[in-house]
């Protein structure tokens, strides 16, 4: 059975404060002027919920999913979010957030103020979102997902849009370059290395060493 905070997480929504909101959905009501992000966590967070520790690499400390999504909500953001669950696969996940960015473009959101952010396995749905929707100026952002073979899975698909990568020096997993190399379709690629020291740990928590990086890149757009 999973433990109750893990439940509760899943069912979350969190209040709206100061006009962002962090929720499961999209929601009937657009508001065009404003900024979304789509937040995939990691897959100790499918395993063992909201605030779960790797216990083969407790040093990482807890995966703050909730902590994540607020962190992004005070940074101007609605957050759409949820912890996904085990035994469902990828492409159900993929298929719902390809309707919901569908449903805020034909809402009237400029595809300027919709990013997508995956970190370890939640980057591979963002991969697979980008080559469904095949928008050119759609904006993803990846972290800690890439192994050196990691490429060989996704020489299938095109990938459309832009794409910021985040990795960290000291995590096993390594630059993402390789799985876009060549790519005829996608409009720009950017890979920010960080030296926190907190290996793969380093997005575990709504810290400004990956965020900083985004909204950076964000603006410069």
């Amino acid at each position: 059975m999973k433990p109750l905070s893990a439940l509760l997480a899943f069912l979350f929504v969190c209040i709206a404060i100061n006009a962002q909101t962090v929720s499961t959905f999209v929601g009937s009501r657009i508001d065009k002027n404003a900024r979304y992000l789509f937040y995939l966590h990691g897959g100790v967070v499918t395993v063992l919920g909201d605030n779960a520790v790797n216990q083969s690499v407790p040093e990482w400390g807890p995966y703050e999913y909730s902590n994540i999504c607020d962190t992004l909500r005070r940074r101007g953001f609605n957050v759409i979010s949820e912890i996904r669950q085990e035994g469902i696969e990828g492409k159900v996940y993929t298929n719902k957030i390809v309707q919901q960015v569908d449903s805020l473009l034909k809402g009237g959101v400029s595809v300027s103020n919709i990013v997508l952010v995956g970190a370890s396995s939640g980057w591979d749905i963002v991969l697979h979102v980008a080559s469904v929707l095949k928008h050119p100026h759609l904006q993803y952002v990846i972290m800690g997902g890439c192994w050196p073979g990691t490429y060989k899975d996704y020489t299938g698909i095109e990938l459309y849009g832009h794409f910021l990568s985040i990795i960290e020096t000291t995590d096993p997993h390594g630059t993402c370059i390789k799985v876009f190399e060549g790519r005829k379709h996608l409009t720009s690629y950017k890979e920010v290395t960080l030296n926190t020291g907190l290996s793969h740990g380093f997005f575990y928590k709504g810290r400004k060493e990956w965020i900083d990086p985004i909204m950076q890149w964000l603006q410069q757009k």
